[in-house]
């Protein structure tokens, strides 16, 4: 019976030691034809290439993609590829740099414009109607009211 125990604890700490190292030289997950087809363009529709489906353009990128995927690259690996391939025009997210640079700023300037004019706007209303009341009007005087009755009496209602 021990060493049946001796055994197991023995298999035991063996299966333990083994299983890091087998989990260490495990092959990094491979990125797939969806996860890139959603960053990149296809460079003659001008659309995300998961959306162009005709165009023999964005199947020729898809092949291209599912060739490189299948030796292995990652998927910045595959997005530089293609880059060098089709050129800047390929990758769906703008650059940091230059023009491209207003396709990042361009927005967060006209969010940041459109928060302050709500607060002025806001600011505004409510001084407005913090403000006094109007005055009620006033009483017609004498001569008024008199010749309204005269324009009244002309006509029966």
């Amino acid at each position: 019976m021990k060493r049946a125990a001796v055994a197991v604890i023995a298999i035991a700490l063996a299966a333990a030691a083994i299983s890091p190292a087998a989990g260490a030289q495990a092959p990094q997950p491979q990125t797939n034809l969806a996860d890139i087809a959603d960053e990149v363009m296809c460079t003659v529709c001008g659309v995300p290439l998961e959306l162009a489906t005709e165009a023999p353009q964005a199947r020729a990128e898809r092949d291209f993609i599912r060739r490189l995927i299948n030796q292995g690259k990652s998927k910045d690996e595959v997005k530089d590829a293609l880059v060098a391939e089709y050129g800047e025009n390929v990758l769906a997210v703008p650059g940091t740099e230059g023009f491209d640079l207003a396709a990042w700023l361009v927005p967060i300037g006209a969010f940041l414009a459109a928060v302050v004019a709500i607060a002025l706007a806001l600011r505004r209303w409510r001084r407005n109607r913090d403000s006094s009341p109007p005055e009620p009007p006033s009483e017609p005087d004498r001569a008024s009211s008199d010749r309204l009755d005269a324009d009244l009496s002309r006509y029966e209602l």
